[in-house]
C-alpha cells in the first residue's frame, strides 16, 4: 500500500477511534477501563500517522554502492601534516 493510501486509511481509523473514545467516555466515564483503552489505541494510531509523516520528510538515501564513489578517499597522512 502506498503512503498516501496508508495515511488516508489511518486518518479514517483515527477519526473512528476518536468518536468511539468520546462515546465510551460519555457513557462509562472518562477514567473507565474501556475509555482508557480507546485512548491508548488512539495514541498508537496517532503515533503511526506521525511516523508516516516524518518518514516522508526524511531525505531518501541511495544504496551504499551509490554512495562509495562519492566518498573522498584519504589516508591518515592526508588528514594530518607532520
Amino acid at each position: 500500500m502506498n503512503t498516501e493510501r496508508m495515511k488516508k486509511s489511518l486518518l479514517e481509523l483515527i477519526n473512528n477511534k476518536r468518536e468511539e473514545m468520546i462515546e465510551t467516555a460519555n457513557r462509562e466515564g472518562y477514567t473507565s477501563v474501556l475509555a482508557i483503552q480507546c485512548s491508548q489505541d488512539l495514541d498508537k494510531l496517532l503515533n503511526e500517522y506521525q511516523r508516516l509523516l516524518l518518514d516522508e520528510k526524511k531525505p531518501k538515501r541511495g544504496t551504499f554502492q551509490h554512495f562509495v564513489p562519492t566518498m573522498k578517499l584519504f589516508s591518515f597522512q592526508d588528514t594530518f601534516s607532520f
